[in-house]
């Protein structure tokens, strides 16, 4: 158990740190953000379920706990369960072994409630934010459920959820024109189509959670951008690059409320760039490439922590 628990951690270290950078200076991701994308999710999300899996793993490896020799620690885990119901959750393990166990107990929480509060939050502001774009805009009469806010500032965005709604200011409709603005509405359902809140979402709370981490960070911000890229690459298939490109720059790094997705606030140089010279298309071995290796990593952890121990 100890060799596992130190393959684990080896893991989550190399994940969080030297893959993530060598991932976010790569150059591929650009000419296939869609596979480049879950390949993010899966090191954030294998690089979380190696560090606690390594708490778990070493904290319940002693030899001789709770009478199971070497078991899997699934196992052992649900002993300790059992122990803890009864007020001995520590039996026969050694103080490292319990700080262990205690370290990934913190790591899970940490990591689970930062994710469950950031969602909450999100929920409450856009919520909140939809009421007041329902009290205050004016309904765009060619698009069911967005809402023009009589303000000067160029800003356009949409409020994901099950009643939905994309946002634009006057501002923006003074600084557009028709081939431009159609780019912006289709930039912005792309976004509510695949749901990329929810894509970003896990980033975001990592982020809150573990600041410290430089890895956490490049994450974050390749797949704010990454994000933008797929919307951009179906809004493209119905709407003229050459308008998209012109809207992105036009728009710029225009904000948009928390719980929100703007219309382009990341990477916005390299989404003009891909837009007006499209780059070579990926080779055809590299989306499945992506696919399969990130289906590796996330089941990476799970299978050595299942796997009997010898």
């Amino acid at each position: 158990m100890t060799a596992v628990a130190a393959f684990l951690l080896v893991l989550a270290v190399l994940l969080a740190e030297p893959v993530a950078r060598v991932l976010a200076a790569a150059r591929w991701p650009v000419r296939a953000p869609r596979p480049a994308l879950v390949l993010w999710q899966a090191v954030g999300l294998a690089a979380g379920l190696a560090a606690i899996g390594a708490g778990l793993a070493y904290g319940m490896g002693a030899g001789v706990a709770y009478g199971m020799g070497a078991g899997p620690v699934p196992g052992r885990l649900h002993a300790l369960v059992v122990h803890a119901w009864h007020g001995r959750p520590f039996d026969g393990l050694a103080p490292d072994r319990v700080v262990a166990l205690l370290a990934a107990a913190v790591l899970a929480g940490r990591l689970l409630g930062v994710l469950a509060l950031s969602a909450a939050r999100t929920l409450r502001d856009r919520r909140r934010h939809r009421t007041l774009v329902d009290l205050v805009g004016t309904p765009w009469p060619d698009l069911d459920g967005a809402r023009i806010l009589d303000h000067p500032d160029a800003v356009a965005y949409c409020l994901p959820g099950l009643r939905s709604r994309v946002v634009l200011s006057a501002g923006v409709l003074d600084l557009l024109d028709a081939g431009e603005l159609s780019a912006v509405l289709a930039h912005e359902r792309a976004h509510l189509a695949e749901r990329h809140d929810l894509v970003v979402l896990p980033f975001v709370a990592w982020g809150a959670a573990l600041p410290f981490v430089p890895g956490v960070r490049l994450a974050q911000a390749a797949v704010a951008g990454l994000v933008e890229m797929v919307a951009d690459d179906r809004a493209r298939a119905v709407v003229d690059p050459a308008a998209l490109a012109a809207a992105i720059a036009r728009i710029g790094y225009a904000g948009a409320p928390h719980g929100a997705l703007a219309a382009s606030r990341s990477a916005v140089l390299t989404r003009v760039d891909r837009l007006l010279e499209p780059p070579a298309p990926a080779p055809r071995w590299l989306p499945p490439l992506a696919y399969l290796g990130a289906l590796v990593l996330a089941a990476l952890p799970l299978l050595v922590l299942l796997a009997p121990a010898r």
